[in-house]
């Protein structure tokens, strides 16, 4: 399940939602698009669209090659248009694809989360404990465009992988950055909810609460279940 929502200070500020996701019942992927870069919502739906196309692109074994292979594609094909490589960097790659990467695999034994940039991982162990992990690099946090251009340090950065054993984290979950106001807990009641994975509730709780979200959201949680107490006094 994905549930994505503008943040209010993109919607105050005329922005669109930058955050993009798309699942399969093997694979979670969320993208986060650069708010300093002007087309970026275009490059995390067109990188969806792309990648979801190659073959077997759910695959936790082929993740990054498929990641590499379906930049190397969209910069191929964009290049046709510009004179130059310098102004393909600065018109095309910089405008419209710089965004974080955080991916999700369920496999028998064990979820793994590849992170290429700045997110949360959420996560519940076997004693219900409920705990936020955040990634963050302040300002300038690495995107994989970034392999593309002569921009250092991050030219040579790779994903991060971090693998939980299910017997004792049997539910993990990724967000973007935009998830602080939760994870702080400024917007609160909203633990078990995510791993309930109840949609409504979940879309409700935010929408509620939208005036805390600066940022975009986007929470990718497996599973999923129908709104039974949706309209219900708490």
């Amino acid at each position: 399940m994905i549930i994505s929502f503008q943040g209010f200070g993109h919607f105050t500020d005329g922005i669109n939602n930058q955050d993009f996701g798309i699942e399969t019942p093997r694979m979670l992927l969320i993208l986060d698009g650069c708010s300093g870069a002007k087309y970026s919502e275009v490059g995390t739906r067109l990188f969806a669209q792309l990648f979801s196309r190659r073959e077997n692109w759910d695959s936790l074994e082929n993740f990054e090659s498929n990641v590499k292979n379906t930049f190397d594609d969209i910069i191929e094909m964009a290049g046709k248009f510009y004179k130059t490589r310098e102004e393909l960097e600065k018109d095309f790659i910089m405008e419209n694809l710089l965004f974080t990467i955080i991916a999700c695999f369920e496999t028998e034994n064990k979820y793994v989360v590849k992170l290429f940039g700045d997110g949360y991982i959420i996560t519940k162990n076997k004693y219900g404990l409920i705990s936020y992990m955040k990634y963050s690099y302040g300002k300038c946090p690495p995107y994989y465009a970034y392999k593309y251009s002569n921009i250092e340090p991050f030219r040579n950065y790779e994903f991060k992988e971090i693998i939980f054993d299910k017997s004792i984290f049997p539910m993990v979950a990724i967000a973007t950055d935009g998830l602080m106001p939760i994870a702080k807990g400024i917007v609160d009641r909203m633990d078990e909810r995510i791993f309930n994975a109840n949609e409504e509730i979940i879309k409700y709780n935010i929408k509620r609460n939208i005036q805390n979200f600066e940022d975009d959201i986007t929470i990718g949680i497996f599973g999923g279940k129908a709104n039974e107490i949706f309209g219900k006094k708490e």
